[in-house]
């Protein structure tokens, strides 16, 4: 095993520990916060792996993350062409570093896009969930294990927030 393959695993290891706890933070900027850290890491994993395509599309992640996290902590949304245009950043980087068929499975990262987007938190979680599986299946396919297994992590987290914090029936309990 190389250096940079161990510094990529550990790393793998704290983007885990932040995408556990992400999904289940009560604002949206402590999460937006976790997301952005964790990008951060993916971005530098990545590079040490040599999965450029998912550096580049993470690396956009990261951009669009910040910028979110910003609007997030003045309770506003960002302008819809910011949407846009990161849509279209994270597409071209998937294209512009096109190595193989399983590269088209860091498209989805766009649905996360839309849900950091979004100032409702169901949505951002579900965006979570629903993206978490085929990004995971292309770290399977570049062996970025650390990243399958944070992916998985993701989807059982998120799933697990969402129950919890919007589809749970609440009891009701009598006032004392």
């Amino acid at each position: 095993m190389t250096p940079s393959f161990v510094t990529a695993q550990i790393l793998g290891i704290l983007v885990i520990a932040l995408f556990a706890v992400a999904p289940h933070m009560k604002k949206k900027p402590e999460m937006m916060l976790c997301i952005v850290i964790g990008n951060l890491l993916i971005v530098v994993e990545s590079l040490l792996l040599g999965a450029m395509t998912e550096a580049a599309v993470i690396a956009v992640s990261l951009v669009r993350s910040v910028v979110f996290f910003l609007y997030s902590r003045r309770e506003k949304r960002a302008p819809v062409w910011m949407l846009i245009v990161f849509m279209a950043a994270q597409a071209g980087g998937v294209f512009l570093t096109w190595k193989s068929w399983f590269c088209l499975l860091m498209l989805f990262d766009v649905g996360q896009t839309y849900g950091q987007w979004q100032t409702d938190l169901k949505i951002l979680r579900l965006s979570i969930v629903l993206t978490s599986v085929p990004i995971g299946a292309y770290n399977l396919l570049v062996r970025e294990y650390m990243g399958a297994v944070n992916s998985l992590v993701q989807l059982l987290s998120a799933g697990a927030a969402l129950w919890h914090r919007h589809y749970r029936k609440q009891k009701n309990t009598p006032a004392l």
